[in-house]
């Protein structure tokens, strides 16, 4: 499983715990430095889940509403 791979599925999962019901992931946009990007939005309620493989030093590499914040949506 690639480091890109991984990180999908993380994000995937949180917001899956978080009510999320989240689309395909987009292609990997791949910068010169062999940077990734990636993100996939909710079904339901629009929020996005952004994955990046070579965040900056103070930056994250999993982030979004999807993996932060409840489905506004969520069924009960």
């Amino acid at each position: 499983m690639t480091k890109l791979d991984a990180l999908r599925k993380s994000a995937r999962d949180s917001a899956t715990w978080r009510g999320h019901e989240l689309n395909r992931f987009s292609p990997a946009k791949i910068l010169s430095t062999g940077k990734q990007h990636s993100f996939a939005s909710c079904l339901e309620c629009g929020a996005m889940a952004v994955v990046d493989t070579q965040p900056l030093p103070n930056g994250i590499d999993i982030s979004g509403s999807a993996v932060a914040i409840d489905c506004k949506r969520r069924k009960t």
